[in-house]
């Protein structure tokens, strides 16, 4: 979507909002936040509030470049498949996510964190890699949580050398489903 003076914008990397008053430059605008109160920022930093949540909701249920990792090297069963990595981070989920709330994002990205899992279950695959990041834990603890809720599934933090801090590996051990209903 392409800014124009007048826009109502919100800050990529700041709480709040403002009116653009004018481009400074090619990368820069000026933005009034409050009566009177007039501060430059760069164009890449605004998000334009005239999405609607209709727009934003509009995601595909995978994402257009995903493949599953498949490391077919040591294989215990004939049809089983050694890993699938998915990324979880909600820039590689949705290309435009700007406007969303945080409970709207992590809603997103759960529910593919599901659809992945029972992927992973019913399609034989012994480990599962989710990529979520560090942050301040709130998607990871989630993970963590529903994962309690499966029969034959263990978890632990991934290797650090592969995915850093940010990502849990699962490993499917039984084909049972939850304990309860998910």
């Amino acid at each position: 979507m392409q800014l124009k003076v007048g826009d109502t914008v919100r800050f990529l990397n700041e709480k709040g909002e403002g009116i653009i008053k004018e481009f400074i430059s090619a990368f820069k605008a000026r933005v009034e936040i409050s009566a009177g109160i007039e501060i430059d920022l760069p164009i890449k930093e605004l998000v334009p509030m005239a999405l609607s949540l209709k727009d934003i909701r509009a995601f595909p249920k995978e994402p257009n470049n995903y493949q599953p990792i498949v490391n077919s090297s040591k294989k215990s069963k004939s049809h089983a498949k050694d890993e699938m990595i998915v990324d979880l981070h909600i820039e590689k989920l949705l290309e435009d996510h700007y406007g969303m709330g945080n409970s709207e994002k992590l809603d997103i990205q759960i529910k593919h964190f599901r659809r992945k899992l029972e992927m992973a279950i019913t399609g034989h695959f012994t480990k599962i890699v989710f990529i979520h990041g560090v942050g301040n834990g709130v998607l990871r603890q989630t993970i963590r949580d529903l994962l309690r809720t499966y029969e034959g599934i263990e978890y632990s933090d991934a290797s650090y050398q592969k995915f850093g801090a940010g990502a849990t590996e699962v490993r499917i051990v039984s084909r049972n489903k939850s304990r309860g209903s998910i």
